[in-house]
């Protein structure tokens, strides 16, 4: 049977698994703001999108706030 670590052997051990970790956790973590970034980034032009349709094409965004609601006619010139 295997013998169990001494409580010096798992302190060194888990030690060294967490600073492995942190160090890991910090390299990833310009990745992690960049990508919420973009995430934010992406969800403000979906608004930009569905903004132009809706003026365009009268078409009302599929967001669960529009459910059984019909799409409008937009007017031939806006500006009048």
């Amino acid at each position: 049977m295997k013998q169990t670590e001494t409580h010096e052997e798992l302190l060194q051990r888990f030690t060294k698994r967490a600073i492995e970790l942190n160090k890991k956790l910090s390299d990833l973590q310009e990745s992690y703001d960049e990508y919420i970034k973009i995430q934010k980034d992406i969800h403000r032009l979906q608004g930009s999108i569905q903004v132009v349709e809706y003026l365009a094409y009268g078409k009302l965004p599929h967001d669960g706030n529009h459910t059984n609601m019909q799409n409008h006619i937009p007017r031939e010139n806006p500006h009048e």
